[in-house]
Formats: structure tokens, C-alpha cells, sequence
């Protein structure tokens, strides 16, 4: 009988990189599965670079108590040098202070170089929002919404099931001139499969969608990658990644949450050959 499960953002990205990874993490307890066909040399962390650094800078760019609230607005006019300068100034070296003797160096190199390609991505949506470069104290609570905000969205399916899918997004960002929205998502792992990265980022479009009206573009940095420039996703394509992807992407997840079928065992040679669960998956999931 069809019922109403919950779930999370990541776990239906997981689910999207191969179901029978989302049902050994939910069934068998295998917590490491996520980290299956994820490559990247350990060097950065996109929860270390958003706990630390981007979350640090929205909080404080959408609170007028915060002390760096008016820094951050007298720097936007300037473009990316003067908001990298004080990025790096007032987070991102008091950071590194505070956890001199933790990072190694590969890390300290991957989070500056996400500092400067997020900063640039930034400058460049903001040159789109005529009001704020004209009156920054004045529009930034309309530009900058808190950062890690939960959102919930409902996803009814044929069979009458529903899925409840919650998550907080990394950093959103509006532009009220246009009524446009970006999501930014901080990747410490290095580029493989564009769409294990864009499965969670459509989610939470999707939730943005449902809680707004308003679909977002999608900015993806990779800490992880040198010299790499973010991946961006204009609105009316993540509308069609949306309405093309997600149905059978819930669909499928709802049926390993509700243990309503086997997972579906995705055939992929590369994923596969780097799964520790190669050798045993298709006995532990009906051999299908």
C-alpha cells in the first residue's frame, strides 16, 4: 500500500548516482556508501569551505546587526577586488589562524582558490542587480537570504505514494530587479559525473520552485579543481532538467525508502569498478 515517506536532499542525489548506493545506506547501514564514485585527492571539503567561509559571509550580508554587514555593502560597488580583499581580510585569514597547525596545505590552496572563484561568481550576479550597486546598504537584505534555511517540498507519485523531501541549501541569493535567484553549491571533491553534483542542486531548485515561484539558476564551484571555472545552469534549463529528471528520480527513491521494490542496479562500468559493494550488490538486491 502506498504510503508517505520522508527523505532528505542527499539522499536522493545518492539515489540518483545508483539506488542500490541509497539502499545499503538506509538497510544495511552502510554510511560511507555516499562516498562511492566521488574522486577528489582529500584536499578540500566543500562542508569546511561553506561552514567556515560562505556561510560566515551570508550571515553577516543578510543581518544588519552584524558587524561586517556594512563592510560587505561598501565593497560591492568596488567588484570582485574589493570583496575578494574583504573576504580574505575579515574570513577567510582569520580562519586560516584559527586552524593553523589543522589544514595541510592542499587544503589551505583549494579553499583560497574557491574564495576567488566565488567571490568573481558573486561580482558578476550582483553587476546584474542595478539597485544594489546604486544603494547596497539599502537592497541587501532583498539580495542575500540567510544561509542553510530548511525547505520542504511534497512530491505526490502515480500510485498515490507521497515523498517529503527536506534540506537546507548551502547559499541562495536573489536578484529582486529581475526576480531571479541563484543557488551556490561548494563541491570539495573533483569533477567527474556532472549530474552527481547537479542531482542534489535540482532538488533543492525544485524546493526553491515549489516554496517561491521562482526557479534559480545553479552555480556549482569545485574547490577541488584547479583553474576550473564553476559549472552555471540558466533557470529554463534546470526547469527542464527539473521536469525531465525528477519524476523517475523520486519515483525511484520512494521505492527504496518504502522498500516497495528491489533497487534498481545501475550498470555503470566506472561506478561499478570502484564500488566496494561490486561483489555482492546484485545477491543483497534480488540479483536484479
Amino acid at each position: 500500500m502506498a504510503g508517505e515517506f520522508y527523505t532528505r536532499v542527499s539522499d536522493v542525489a545518492l539515489c540518483q548516482r545508483c539506488p542500490a548506493l541509497l539502499a545499503y545506506m538506509l538497510h544495511k547501514g552502510e554510511k560511507s556508501a555516499w562516498r562511492v564514485g566521488i574522486r577528489g585527492n582529500g584536499h578540500a571539503y566543500g562542508s569546511m569551505f561553506h561552514k567556515n567561509i560562505a556561510r560566515v559571509f551570508f550571515e553577516a550580508a543578510s543581518d544588519r546587526g552584524n558587524p561586517l554587514h556594512f563592510r560587505i555593502a561598501s565593497s560591492i560597488p568596488g567588484g570582485s577586488e574589493s570583496l575578494g580583499a574583504l573576504v580574505r581580510e575579515r574570513i577567510f585569514l582569520p580562519f586560516m589562524e584559527e586552524s593553523s597547525g589543522r589544514l595541510e596545505t592542499g587544503q589551505v590552496m583549494a579553499m583560497a582558490r574557491g574564495v576567488d572563484v566565488w567571490v568573481r561568481a558573486m561580482s558578476d550576479f550582483f553587476a546584474g542587480i542595478p539597485s544594489l550597486m546604486r544603494w547596497p546598504e539599502g537592497n541587501m537584505h532583498t539580495v542575500f537570504i540567510p544561509p542553510e534555511q530548511k525547505l520542504q517540498g511534497s512530491y505526490g507519485l502515480p500510485d498515490g505514494g507521497r515523498l517529503i523531501v527536506t534540506g537546507c541549501y548551502d547559499a541562495l541569493m536573489f536578484n529582486p530587479d529581475r526576480a531571479e535567484a541563484r543557488i551556490f553549491e561548494f563541491k570539495g571533491y573533483m569533477k567527474s559525473d556532472i549530474a552527481v553534483p547537479l542531482s542534489q542542486s535540482l532538488v533543492y531548485s525544485w524546493l526553491i520552485w515549489k516554496n517561491t515561484g521562482v526557479i534559480p539558476s545553479v552555480e556549482i564551484i569545485y574547490l577541488d579543481s584547479a583553474g576550473r571555472e564553476p559549472d552555471i545552469f540558466a533557470p529554463e534549463t534546470v526547469k527542464a532538467m527539473i521536469r525531465s529528471g525528477l519524476p523517475g528520480l523520486f519515483s525511484s527513491a520512494y521505492g527504496v525508502i518504502s522498500r516497495g521494490r528491489f533497487p534498481e542496479i545501475l550498470r555503470d562500468e566506472k561506478l561499478c569498478s570502484a564500488c566496494k559493494f561490486r561483489m555482492t550488490c546484485r545477491d543483497d538486491w534480488g540479483n536484479n
